[in-house]
């Protein structure tokens, strides 16, 4: 059996089991228009027949009339949700995205019951998923059913690789840029060949629209939505997930194998490994806290946002950044390592030449209290440091009111959880490490796969 033939029939629904989805999809939408007197659509990949075996998350749209108000499309959105799952003995309760919506367990189908505006082609949105509906038309218009097991085989390549999920968490490859991209090439094996010498920033334009302004595209990946010409749908893909897509189609090549599909269980780091990290001379620093009671696509850009300004602050206090990165497999910890993480007690300020009349009083008076002396013709000073350790400066900032660390720029689920924190350098660091073997494998994975070799032309 090839690897095509072998992947296929681990994730290729059966007809027992197709038949049953289609069935309960068919009742769900019965269900859904008696309750709600309004068209319900099956969006996502069970609503454009590519989803994978076992995958039975189903998501129901209720179209709205563009004259509703927002907050009556929310709260009428809630009502027919609860009512609906009620109706088929479902269990349900409340997620937010742009605006709440119904989740329900019903019959062993995760359901996702969300209310949004009627639009048509060429009409700017209302809410966020408004264009869901079109994508899904569009899907359908053009998508052969031969097609439908090529983008089966390029989200679980994806998958396998992990480069799949268009959530905050993953900033991967989603279900509908798997099925543009085998729209736009043919078939699976006709994406990969042409991924394989992608560089970025590479440009996909289905439609083929004109007279756009790429200058606001950014990313390593701009696919032109066909339903809407203002919008990349692979904005949330990052640098990671493009470069590992490229550099897995480009090995996929030269040996295909079904490993390509299904992840193998990550490794911790080996004791050599951990050596090389020690070895580097760098200071490993991380905070570790009580994970905010959020969903991912919440939590991951407010530690993204609470990283990078943690970055600045040790950037300003001269502590230098080498690496950065946020984990939250359970508990968020947040990662630095840093160049040093202590520095000595004094640093230089150089002042104005001597022969500076005003701005050499200026200097003299600001810093007369230091040590001042004459190097090259200008006045220069020994400044005691404010934080001379990594540590003491976290300690200083996280002892703030979580009001004070959202002024300061920190969003405010982290603000909330990270004043109960526990910071670690040096040995603790690596006991973390050892304790924490998600952690582990994530900083074996980030320090120890490299794809750098596959774009070297």
């Amino acid at each position: 059996m090839d690897v095509r033939a072998s992947v296929l029939a681990k994730i290729k629904p059966a007809k027992q089991e197709e038949e049953r989805v289609k069935a309960f999809v068919s009742q769900l939408q019965a269900v859904s228009k008696t309750v709600s007197g309004l068209d319900a659509v099956i969006v996502g990949s069970i609503g454009k027949f590519t989803w994978l075996a076992g995958d039975h998350d189903v998501d129901v749209f209720l179209m709205f009339d563009q004259t509703v108000a927002r907050e009556e499309l929310e709260r009428l959105g809630l009502e027919y949700g609860k009512r609906i799952a009620q109706e088929l003995g479902g269990k349900t309760d409340i997620k937010y995205a742009e605006h709440p919506y119904v989740h329900a367990v019903i019959k062993g189908f995760d359901v996702d019951i969300v209310p949004c505006y009627r639009i048509r082609h060429g009409e700017k949105i209302k809410s966020a998923v408004d264009r869901s509906p079109l994508h899904l038309q569009y899907v359908l218009d053009y998508m052969r059913p031969s097609l439908a097991d090529e983008v089966r085989l390029l989200k679980q390549f994806c998958k396998g690789i992990g480069a799949y999920g268009s959530d905050a968490k993953h900033q991967g490859f989603s279900g509908y840029i798997c099925e543009l991209l085998v729209l736009q090439y043919g078939s699976f094996d006709k994406v990969i060949d042409a991924a394989s010498v992608w560089r970025p920033p590479f440009t996909i334009n289905v439609e083929r629209h004109l007279g756009l302004n790429m200058n606001k595209f950014h990313g390593p990946l701009v696919i032109i939505d066909p339903v809407d010409a203002d919008r990349n749908v692979a904005a949330v893909v990052s640098g990671d997930s493009f470069v590992r897509f490229v550099s897995s189609c480009k090995r996929y090549q030269k040996q295909q194998s079904v490993d390509f599909f299904f992840a193998k269980p990550k490794k911790p780091l080996t004791p050599k490994q951990t050596s090389d990290l020690v070895k580097r001379g760098t200071g490993f620093f991380a905070i570790e806290f009580k994970r905010p009671d959020v969903i991912d696509d919440t939590l991951y850009p407010q530690l993204r946002r609470a990283l990078a300004r943690f970055v600045s602050m040790l950037e300003y206090n001269e502590f230098r950044v080498v690496r950065a990165m946020e984990f939250a497999k359970k508990d968020p910890v947040m990662i630095f390592e840093l160049e040093v993480c202590q520095l000595p007690s004094i640093k230089k300020m150089t002042g104005p030449p001597i022969f500076e009349e005003k701005h050499s009083a200026e200097f003299l008076g600001k810093y007369a209290k230091n040590f001042v002396y004459i190097q090259d013709n200008r006045w220069v000073a020994d400044m005691p440091r404010k934080y001379i350790t990594a540590e003491q400066m976290f300690v200083d900032f996280l002892k703030n009111k979580p009001e004070a660390l959202v002024e300061s720029g920190i969003p405010k689920y982290i603000a909330a959880a990270i004043t109960k924190k526990k910071a670690v350098h040096g040995k603790a660091f690596w006991k973390l490490v050892k304790r924490n073997v998600p952690l582990s494998c994530h900083l074996a994975e980030r320090y120890f796969v490299d794809y750098s070799n596959d774009f070297i032309s």
